[in-house]
């Protein structure tokens, strides 16, 4: 008889060196074209800092569009209306959505890659000395058929709360 020769397979324990963090300033940048590039920069394990996500703009007709989200706020289970599906109508939370939907968020991957993802209303103070940069290829050149995320959020019936 012919003796098995036993295989081990090691992983490694040591994590990827840590990236620097990537900060985006949605200003002006159409959603969809800013979710994309950002949901590649989350897969490739970078860090990503979002902020003015109230100033990002979806293109296409605004009727059109809130009717298209209002449709997706009324969604609910045939039994209790109180277990889900809740959708967020702040105008951060919209837009962490969008990116979350471009990123496969059921796998441990797409788990690990939205926990990198900061989205912020306006510019905290905790990030007030940094750069912020916007993404050329998602900047908004139309001036016609666009509405920004806080308008639609406040359609939506999101009551920004003024401190």
């Amino acid at each position: 008889m012919t003796a098995k020769k036993e295989t081990t397979k090691t992983r490694s324990t040591s994590k990827a060196p840590a990236r620097e963090t990537k900060y985006v300033d949605a200003n002006n940048m159409i959603v969809g074209r800013l979710a994309s590039l950002v949901a590649g920069e989350l897969l490739r394990g970078e860090s990503v800092v979002v902020i003015n996500t109230e100033k990002a703009v979806f293109t296409g007709n605004p009727v059109v569009l809130q009717k298209l989200w209002q449709t997706r706020l009324d969604l609910r289970p045939r039994g209790n209306p109180e277990t889900g599906p809740r959708f967020s109508r702040v105008p951060d939370r919209i837009v962490r959505e969008v990116i979350e939907g471009m990123v496969p968020h059921r796998t441990q991957r797409g788990v690990e890659a939205m926990r990198r993802l900061k989205t912020f209303i306006g510019k905290p103070a905790q990030y007030e000395g940094k750069t912020f940069k916007g993404m050329n290829e998602a900047q908004n050149t139309k001036t016609k058929g666009t509405t920004t995320v806080l308008k639609l959020a406040n359609a939506l019936g999101y009551n920004e709360i003024k401190e």
